[in-house]
């Protein structure tokens, strides 16, 4: 196959999105497929929507199907239909979390969800990452979906030697809590903030890996609130970290906390099981389905700081309760997809709509 992928930006950049599509881009060119990545320029919502009206996207290369990071779509809700037209191809959009669903002003999120339902109207295919980017795809669309498939992400992302359970250190101390992500409001950092200055024992430390350019305000926020708990002495900021040196922040925690209110599924719960480590998520979004309540970590209510420290708390005290979330994150880590079954599905998809375009001619 020769395979248009467009995306916003650099296809390396810091994400699970972007991490998601070099997984799928490398599969492919394994397989022996020939993939060619159009990166768009990053603007606002707004400059994307308003080149939209006047950008004519060129495809310089004769693909037999086109890959859209569903990121891009407002650059190119209005265009796929000339490119169909023009390049009579089929057109897949790979759904990692709809835009339209983050917390937004209204009038904000009026505006993505015209955007976002005349773009998944031009395409021909969907690639969703969860059951709830599927529901919210489904909602989107009244129900009228394209041909679609769900191809969960995987969390074998890194080299490395799984430790048994049992060598990993559950002795009483220190509970080292960690965060992985962006620090950005959906994600819930300042819950995990309130629901450590509920915790009685001062026995924890909170390890916070991720970004912190992208909302200041937001950011500053989290920094007043440590400072009005007086936490400072127990959290530690690394910033962006990759490989070998998040697989020792990993091996070096107990449980990953990630509240996240805007989550389509969530790689980091994926990669924290796989080192045994609990994880804590929201009932709103992708969490659920991957954590089983109360046998590999726990779910609580968006927002809800005191249910959180709750866990802590008792994860803090009994170190075997610990122990057997731990396990049981193991276990559910080996029976889950790898990249390699998720891609294969996704190859087979693609695949289809070859052998029905060749059909029709």
């Amino acid at each position: 196959m020769k395979v248009g992928f467009i995306i916003y930006g650099d296809i390396n950049t810091v994400s699970g999105g972007y991490l998601y599509d070099r997984k799928l881009i490398t599969f492919l060119e394994k397989q022996g497929d020939t993939v060619k990545i159009i990166s768009l320029p990053q603007r606002s919502y707004g400059m994307y929507v308003l080149k939209n009206i006047s950008h004519k996207l060129v495809l310089n290369e004769d693909f037999d199907i086109l890959i859209e990071d569903e990121l891009v779509h407002p650059s190119i809700f209005r265009t796929n239909q000339k490119l169909k037209n023009k390049y009579n191809i089929p057109i897949i959009s790979l759904v990692h979390l709809f835009s339209s669903y983050a917390p937004k002003p209204f009038y904000n999120k009026f505006l993505n969800l015209f955007i976002e339902r005349k773009y998944l109207q031009s395409i021909d295919g969907l690639i969703l990452n969860s059951q709830n980017t599927l529901n919210q795809a489904q909602t989107l669309l009244n129900g009228e979906l394209p041909p679609h498939i769900v191809a969960v992400p995987a969390g074998n992302n890194f080299q490395k030697e799984e430790i048994p359970i049992e060598e990993i250190s559950r002795e009483p101390g220190h509970l080292n809590i960690l965060y992985v992500g962006n620090i950005i409001k959906q994600k819930g950092l300042d819950v995990i903030i309130r629901a450590l200055a509920n915790l009685n024992s001062q026995n924890y430390k909170l390890t916070i890996t991720g970004r912190t350019d992208l909302e200041p305000k937001f950011v500053n926020y989290i920094y007043q609130l440590i400072n009005k708990f007086e936490l400072y002495n127990k959290i530690v900021f690394t910033g962006t970290l990759q490989d070998s040196k998040l697989i020792e922040i990993y091996r070096s925690n107990d449980v990953l906390v990630l509240p996240s209110i805007n989550e389509a599924y969530g790689i980091v719960y994926i990669e924290a099981l796989s080192f045994g480590l609990p994880v804590i998520g929201t009932t709103l979004g992708g969490a659920k389905e991957i954590i089983n309540h109360g046998e590999n970590g726990y779910l609580i209510e968006p927002h809800d700081s005191i249910k959180l420290a709750e866990y802590l708390s008792s994860l803090q005290q009994d170190r075997n309760l610990l122990n057997i979330l731990s396990k049981n994150s193991l276990h559910t880590y080996r029976h889950h997809p790898t990249w390699n079954d998720t891609c294969q599905e996704i190859r087979v998809f693609l695949q289809s709509f070859l052998q029905q375009s060749n059909n029709s001619q």
